[in-house]
């Protein structure tokens, strides 16, 4: 999967009444390591604006091209003619012409679900050679605000909710602007968002991940960045419940990271708050709150408020084992989460406790196996979910992995897929 990822704020240029927005971008993989390189030699992109600086219908979308060994394009955008910057109230997105948009998001474009999930793509489809993730940037008075969108478009039939009625869900994401990798959407964290929505389709299947035995149920996410995969459970847990025949009169999800990545993480609860609102089944809401958590202090068993006050249901983590010197630290963090879990059912039960943990990754290197003695280490089991093919244009696919792990005394094994 590659990116499309703004270098810097789009600028307004020009004189009043000819003013143009600077664009300057590369299309790159999640880690920034490789430059998109088409196999036919470039790939069209669209330009969309939408808002007080949109032109006639005909002229609303401008045409790039992106072509094999560029690293940056500098693209200039008419506005239009007899603007003002102060004006300027606008949104633009980019985005490949092969991924057309669907439903409300066509100004913008956005990543459908579907298209990144290779048995939802039909054979011989551009989608089917790899993907890339648009992007969208908002300007307020003629100043373009510092950070880039992205949209997961979730369609009908894959919720319940308005979807139901044939509405798209779009939940949206807010990434810093320039050239570093942090607070950004990774690639395991955007599959498995769309392998777990997919996965609401059948009962068992969402069974074998979200078992649901009672009225509530809990998710904290380890290293959750800008919150992608946290927020996409937020939408799914009421459909999840739905499927296997409950109603849910609580859900919590708490995100979790390093304080660096709180304010694009809470940005992004805010700025999902009315779509998780609108998209409750038989009057479930699921609260989503975020919460700092280093994992030097959780493997001591230090712990906020807010994580320590829940036995959670279910751990979540994506893109967090390419860092091989923090492994221990999470492993370390995962037991004593299980360690807390024990102490909150002390005094209700005297029998097992079982944690379960949803990881997923895409391997980089083979150094990341060391995870999995880490786990054994520390009575850990652990099974493959899924493994997802990601084809990448003009490169070998990558692969991501989902794992589930679980901790329980009198468990000795989770058979492979």
């Amino acid at each position: 999967m590659h990116y499309i990822r703004l270098l810097r704020p789009a600028k307004i240029q020009g004189p009043t009444g000819r003013l143009v927005v600077s664009l300057l971008f590369t299309i790159t993989t999640d880690l920034g390591d490789s430059f998109l390189c088409p196999d036919d030699g470039s790939i069209d992109l669209l330009v969309a604006v939408v808002g007080s600086g949109a032109g006639p219908a005909d002229s609303a979308v401008a045409r790039l091209q992106w072509r094999t060994g560029m690293r940056v394009l500098d693209a200039k955008v008419k506005l239009r003619p007899g603007l003002e910057t102060r004006m300027v109230d606008c949104r633009i997105g980019i985005y490949p012409a092969q991924q057309q948009p669907r439903g409300s998001s066509a100004p913008l474009g956005a990543l459908h679900v579907g298209d990144v999930l290779p048995w939802r793509v039909a054979a011989g489809q551009a989608l089917s050679r790899g993907v890339v993730m648009p992007a969208a940037l908002e300007f307020v008075g003629g100043v373009c605000a510092p950070v880039s969108v992205r949209t997961l478009s979730i369609g009908p039939g894959y919720l319940g909710g308005n979807s139901a009625r044939g509405e798209t869900l779009e939940l949206q994401f807010e990434e810093d602007i320039g050239e570093s990798i942090a607070r950004h959407i990774w690639d395991a964290g955007v599959t498995t968002s769309a392998y777990l929505v997919d996965a609401c389709s059948s009962s068992e299947s969402i069974r074998a991940i979200f078992p649901m035995l009672g009225e509530s149920f809990n998710v904290l996410e380890l290293g959750s960045g800008v919150g992608i995969l946290g927020i996409t459970i937020a939408a799914i847990l009421p459909r999840a419940a739905a499927a296997q025949g409950r109603t849910l009169k609580s859900a919590r999800v708490l995100l979790t990271d390093l304080e660096e990545a709180e304010e694009r993480a809470r940005s992004n609860i805010v700025r999902n708050e009315a779509t998780l609102a609108l998209n409750s089944v038989d009057g479930t809401t699921v609260t989503v709150e975020y919460e700092n958590l280093d994992w030097d202090e959780g493997r001591e068993g230090r712990f906020g408020p807010l994580a320590a006050s829940t036995p959670w249901d279910l751990v979540t983590l994506s893109d967090c084992t390419y860092n091989v010197d923090s492994l221990l630290a999470l492993v370390g963090t995962l037991s004593a989460l299980h360690d807390a879990k024990e102490r909150h059912h002390s005094a209700e039960t005297d029998g097992p406790v079982k944690s379960s943990v949803l990881l997923a990754t895409k391997p980089r290197h083979s150094s990341e196996e060391a995870l999995f003695g880490l786990l054994k280490d520390q009575d850990w089991v652990f099974r493959v979910v899924k493994e997802i093919p990601l084809p990448k244009i003009g490169e070998e696919d990558d692969v991501v992995q989902i794992y589930l792990l679980g901790k329980c005394s009198g468990i000795t094994s989770m058979s492979s897929d």
